[in-house]
């Protein structure tokens, strides 16, 4: 069975990240909608309690809840700069592919002459 060659391994790499940005962006909308839901149930919760933001020492499931809504979308920020950091690098191999691809035709117009 032949090896991979240099170019294969670079394509299916590329593909592989272009999988895992897609299932990456919906893991930012899901921290992104999952958030915010969670925070405004907190909001809701403490504003109509009674005794309002003294009662957040007697329900500490109220900051856990708070806390948690608050790592997941700061996980959906991080991961939303890590797609953005993979997009360039993406476009960058693709303008290196074009690059390539111009001068390895243009080389092979002029042998031909």
């Amino acid at each position: 069975m032949p090896e991979k060659t240099l170019t294969e391994a670079a394509y299916e790499f590329m593909e592989g990240l272009e999988r895992r940005k897609k299932r990456m962006i919906a893991v930012i909308v899901m921290c992104f909608v999952l958030g915010p839901v969670g925070l405004g149930f907190d909001w809701i919760v403490v504003d109509h309690e009674k005794g309002g933001l003294t009662d957040l020492a007697m329900n500490p499931l109220i900051i856990i809840s708070a806390i948690a809504s608050i790592i997941i979308m700061t996980y959906g920020i991080n991961r939303y700069f890590l797609i953005e950091k993979w997009s360039n690098q993406l476009k960058q191999l693709d303008q290196l592919e074009e690059t390539i691809y111009k001068e390895v035709l243009g080389s092979k117009d002029s042998v031909e002459l």
